[in-house]
């Protein structure tokens, strides 16, 4: 065993060196005070590259690559971050025999990953259910109306307060819709965005004292990326932090929170398009 960890040490520390070299640190903003940082290359980061969840003790992580038709998740301690399991292609057969190619977001719930999922000729937007302790399906799937999703479902969010999901299309967003997942997904009520007009590339969401928050990849914007804060009775957005990412090659993917250690609270996936992704861990005051 410590032969094949020397072995991966060996693989990964160029790719690991070679990823620092070509993204320019991220930094504190006025809004967004960076901690830390953890960077991943190679297999980790492949399995780790849309979304990220929390339970509080353990980070949970989607990755996807749909030029390949392969996904995965993975599940990491949140003390140092390190990889307690990891499973490829886990989505049930008939998400994969009908072209579901891409899970994105995901969100923890009672013991369980919500995850929005989507891919093939229609996009199938679903969401699919697994075991937060196994990663494993759990057997539930939701299919989600099409015509509300063109372009697929690239998020989701659940409120722990009410179990209420939360999700909307990718490009051009003008609605959330919200499902309940303690009655079979049953639809609750369709959430109007009111503040900052259409916005798109919407690349995760999570809740935070009822509050939705949303991590922004905003097109032709440098290094900037943004937080969103989403009044779920009004659907009023606000943007409440502003992110200097360090590059314009790097990509904002999903967001959680929990309080750690180090006093971060809030914290970021971000994709080097090049090879790597970066978790950035920030002390917010919303």
């Amino acid at each position: 065993m410590k032969f094949l960890l020397a072995i991966r040490y060996v693989m990964v520390l160029p790719l690991l060196i070679l990823t620092l070299i070509t993204t320019p640190a991220a930094s504190s903003t006025d809004t967004a005070a960076l901690i830390a940082t953890d960077t991943f290359v190679a297999d980790q980061a492949f399995v780790m590259g849309q979304g990220i969840t929390t339970d509080g003790e353990y980070y949970y992580t989607s990755g996807s690559l749909a030029a390949i038709n392969t996904t995965a998740l993975a599940k990491f301690t949140v003390d140092d971050m390190s990889m307690v399991k990891a499973r490829l292609n886990p989505l049930p057969d008939i998400c994969e025999k009908r072209g579901n190619n891409h899970i994105g977001g995901i969100s923890y719930y009672n013991g369980k990953i919500y995850a929005s999922v989507e891919g093939g000729d229609t996009q199938w937007a679903c969401i699919v259910v697994f075991d937060a302790d196994t990663l494993k399906p759990t057997g539930e799937i939701y299919d989600l109306p099409n015509e509300k999703y063109e372009d697929g479902v690239p998020w989701c969010a659940v409120d722990p307060d009410t179990g209420y999901l939360y999700a909307s299309m990718w490009d051009d967003a003008k609605t959330i819709y919200v499902y309940d997942v303690n009655n079979s997904m049953a639809p609750v009520k369709e959430l109007k965005l009111t503040g900052l007009g259409i916005i798109d590339r919407i690349q995760g969401g999570e809740f935070l004292d009822g509050t939705l928050y949303l991590s922004h990849d905003i097109k032709h914007n440098g290094n900037f990326k943004r937080i969103e804060s989403v009044n779920v009775e009004t659907g009023e957005v606000k943007v409440v932090a502003e992110r200097n990412v360090g590059s314009d090659n790097v990509e904002a993917e999903g967001m959680t929170f929990t309080k750690t250690a180090d006093g971060a609270v809030m914290h970021v996936l971000d994709y080097n398009k090049f090879i790597g992704v970066f978790v950035h861990h920030y002390d917010v005051n919303f």
